[in-house]
């Protein structure tokens, strides 16, 4: 029966991210994102600096849990800080739901 010597331990694979991660791009608002359930609706939250304002929109992902999401013209009046979740609950959290990072989006043209 093999053993391990002293010391010798198979390296740990690399920590990825612990949920879902998106980004955008300015312009046309588009966010994309990995790591959501498949063929799953989510739900997109815009929050306005400032304002006590929040719009909530739905969209599907594919197949393999990427996200992309051409946001309307119109969502972006204003600053918006920008979060999805696929209604999985919180593993770290207190009956929480697990939200992607927040990523900042500012409204274009003059």
């Amino acid at each position: 029966m093999p053993t391990d010597a002293p010391g010798e331990h198979a390296t740990a694979p690399p920590v990825g991210p612990t949920g879902p991660f998106i980004s955008a791009s300015r312009g046309e608002v588009l966010i994309t994102g990995t790591g959501f359930l498949p063929n799953c609706a989510i739900t997109v939250r815009v929050t306005y600096t400032g304002d006590d304002i929040m719009d909530y929109l739905t969209y599907i992902t594919d197949a393999d849990g990427y996200l992309s999401a051409a946001l309307p013209e119109t969502s972006i009046t204003g600053t918006g800080h920008i979060a999805v979740t696929d209604h999985r609950p919180d593993p770290a959290g207190d009956g929480g739901l697990l939200w992607s990072n927040t990523v900042i989006v500012a409204p274009t043209g003059g």
